[in-house]
């Protein structure tokens, strides 16, 4: 008998042409200590330490290349135990394997949600929450929540009221509440109810509460990048793993042999697309990808190159100028003329630079900042009497791109 790990979590048996109740162990780790697998007769009784609160589930497959199934889930509570396969040497051959599945997450309608269906809530409402499968329009969890609260009927000696509710609950793979609907009354379900999909997202209920356990994602595939102006639009392949119970997904931007900065992203959701902004020009990049689920973060991807072309287009005009007087001072010059606009759309390299000139109605001269391609604003002391236009001009590796359309602040 022969028993191997795979990197997914999980120890695979085969039975092949197998006689005695021997088995050797092969991988880095054992992620089920004390493990034993006897045979008796022609059956194989599995034997292992299950830890509070873990999903076990025992999968067979006739061969190498067929697809796995459920044959039981065990949920642990801390003591050992025993699962018998029947018959599993008497038919010559046969694989299977024991998954250990990521720490679930406990599924339950909001406080706020529960109060909205059944209207009281004396000291917290309690909820028993079961799943009965997975949707068929979505895919996702579904379920059964019944509510309850315990009020005082207010007299002296009179009893408490127990007020009660059901309903129809949907939630997404990150275990937030999708849809809610108030049952006319509670059906019955299986509080022993177990269900596995096609992407190994588990779901059942235990003790009155139901859980769900997604796959950590595995290694993101088919990553791509182009540039566009100073972005790098990046696609990706999520792997091993429900695509749409992808939490979310960050993107990392490596210069090689540069001083420029690093460049991380999150795209939350499960999108498989991202832009990565702020590219310099004539710059390589290695670029990564790491998918993450409710219950964990992937391996980051095998690293893509990408070299930025060399700067040619100048920043756009900035847009969304204003200007305002602040601490004005009627009896001198030193009022504070203060400068906002939008962010110039970049060309194709960053904004590094701002510069504003404002310039008097009176002759009185033109008066120039250059400020740092993150800030926005900027202030000058002059005087509020004449009238003042300000413009903005965005810079990057090109140059000075085209000024802003000219804003006229009159004095006061």
């Amino acid at each position: 008998m022969k028993c191997r790990f795979s990197a997914a979590r999980a120890f695979v048996l085969s039975v092949a042409a197998v006689l005695g109740a021997m088995f050797s162990l092969h991988g880095q780790t054992n992620p089920t200590a004390g493990l034993t697998a006897v045979r008796s007769g022609n059956d194989i009784i599995l034997s292992f330490p299950a830890s509070s609160g873990v999903l076990f589930t025992l999968q067979t497959r006739p061969d190498l290349v067929g697809q796995w199934s459920n044959f039981q889930s065990i949920l642990g509570d801390g003591s050992l135990k025993t699962v018998t396969i029947p018959n599993a040497i008497a038919t010559g051959k046969g694989f299977y394997r024991l998954l250990i599945q990521p720490k679930p997450s406990a599924l339950s309608l909001p406080q706020t949600t529960a109060f909205g269906i059944l209207g009281y809530s004396c000291g917290g409402i309690q909820e028993k929450v079961y799943v009965t499968g997975f949707d068929s329009n979505t895919g996702y969890p579904a379920g059964v929540v019944y509510l309850s609260t315990t009020c005082s009927s207010g007299g002296r000696g009179s009893r408490p009221v127990t007020h009660s509710a059901s309903a129809s609950v949907v939630w997404d793979f990150a275990g937030n509440v999708v849809s809610a609907t108030v049952l006319a009354s509670g059906p019955t379900v299986n509080q022993t109810f177990t269900a596995t999909d096609a992407f190994g997202d588990t779901i059942y209920n235990s003790s009155g509460a139901a859980y769900l356990s997604v796959p950590t994602p595995a290694v993101p595939t088919a990553v791509t990048a182009t540039q566009s102006g100073d972005q790098f639009q990046v696609s990706w392949t999520p792997n091993g793993v429900n695509p749409v119970a992808v939490t979310s997904t960050t993107l990392t931007a490596t210069p090689v042999n540069s001083t420029a900065p690093v460049l991380t992203v999150t795209v939350t959701g499960s999108a498989a697309t991202g832009i990565i902004p702020t590219l310099q020009p004539q710059t390589t990049y290695q670029i990564t990808v790491v998918t993450t689920s409710l219950s964990g973060s992937s391996l980051a991807s095998a690293p893509i190159s990408v070299t930025t072309v060399p700067a040619s287009v100048a920043p756009a005009a900035p847009t969304g100028v204003t200007a305002k007087w602040t601490d004005l001072n009627p009896a001198g010059a030193t009022d504070t003329l203060l400068a906002t606009w939008q962010a110039a759309v970049p060309g194709d390299s960053p904004v590094d630079q701002y510069r504003i000139v404002i310039s008097g109605s009176d002759g009185g001269g033109a008066f120039t900042q250059t400020v740092s391609g993150t800030t926005l604003t900027t202030s000058f002391t002059v005087d509020y009497v004449p009238n003042w236009t300000v413009t903005v001009q965005a810079h990057n590796a090109v140059g000075w791109g085209s000024a802003s359309t000219g804003l006229t602040l009159g004095g006061l």
